[in-house]
């Protein structure tokens, strides 16, 4: 047995394990995910802070690119500096969507195995087990709001009916949301760009789930809705307030950030500002000097004359 073969098991068994406790196949469905998303919880919030302090420092990581970009060295050596000081990991946006795409596709198949009877020899041995119980075999009998779980809206037999559009519709706007959510609200002409760029990949996302089992699409719903609330408490709306204007602004401040010795920016705006010197100023002690000189000359002849020299008298 392979490792995936064992790991989809794994999900067959925790399937039925939820659903025996509910009653209800879908809301077993609903309580795994809960579930898995707990277990990622802690590497999702680190993820979702690393992703934030990499918005706030891209005006840090822009002067460095303005001040070292033709020293790639440097450029290198000083942006990871600055992602060390901020605590910042680069590549940690994407671990909990690594982590929850095999997830995705073993749900995907184990119920897949469960709901299609055709599909049920290719069970394991544990998950086969727990399926003699006539209860469990019941529950997953049971329709959800009239709708197989086993059945895609788009499958082999064609179209399900207009009852399985939801899902994957519901998935396509859930992670636009979310995504829009994780992207700040003012943002540059190239962040602007490569962020409409990113948006193509929940429709990529909702492609696959109109050819998905209802079952696996409704973990992908309940997951994403998890996941625009975590980010909400993380970042607000973000730029989806760009799109839809009845949302209320973000009255969150935003923290002071320093770029260190790493760029000339933080020197120039600490050093006080140079006053301008012309002619005139330059040349006012040479004009001033013999004025002062005269004006002393001046008195100490009237103190000469007041008091006269005794030995002159002499």
């Amino acid at each position: 047995m392979n490792i995936w073969s064992a790991f989809v098991g794994l999900l067959e068994q925790l399937l039925l394990f939820f659903s025996s406790l509910t009653g209800n196949m879908a809301l077993g469905i609903v309580l795994f995910t809960i579930a898995a998303r707990l277990f990622i919880l802690p590497l999702t919030l680190s993820s979702l802070r690393s992703s934030r302090r990499m918005q706030e420092v891209q005006p840090i990581l822009k002067e460095i690119q303005r001040k070292y970009g033709k020293d790639p060295q440097r450029l290198q050596e000083e942006t990871l500096r600055v992602y060390r000081e901020h605590k910042i990991n680069p590549v940690g946006g994407c671990l909990p969507l690594l982590l929850q795409l095999p997830i995705f596709f073993g749900v995907y198949q184990a119920v897949y195995h469960l709901m299609v009877p055709e599909q049920r020899v290719n069970l394991s041995a544990a998950a086969a087990e727990m399926l003699k119980d006539e209860r469990l075999a019941q529950i997953l009998a049971a329709p959800f709001f009239g709708m197989d779980l086993g059945m895609p809206a788009f499958g082999p037999n064609g179209f399900a009916g207009f009852a399985y559009l939801i899902l994957p519709v519901l998935s396509i706007v859930l992670q636009l949301m979310q995504q829009l959510m994780a992207t700040p609200r003012v943002q540059d002409p190239q962040q602007k760009a490569f962020t409409q760029a990113m948006l193509i990949m929940p429709f990529v996302f909702g492609y696959i789930a109109f050819t998905f089992p209802t079952g696996a699409v409704l973990y992908w719903v309940i997951s994403s809705i998890i996941g625009v609330i975590q980010q909400y408490f993380t970042s607000g709306w973000g730029s989806l307030a760009n799109y839809l204007r009845f949302l209320p602004p973000d009255n969150r401040p935003a923290p002071a950030l320093s770029l260190a010795p790493a760029t000339a920016s933080q020197a120039t705006e600490a050093q006080p500002e140079t006053p301008k010197v012309d002619f005139w100023s330059v040349m006012r002690p040479l004009t001033e000097a013999p004025v002062e000189s005269s004006e002393t000359a001046g008195e100490e002849h009237r103190a000469a004359r007041q008091h006269p020299n005794p030995r002159r008298r002499r």
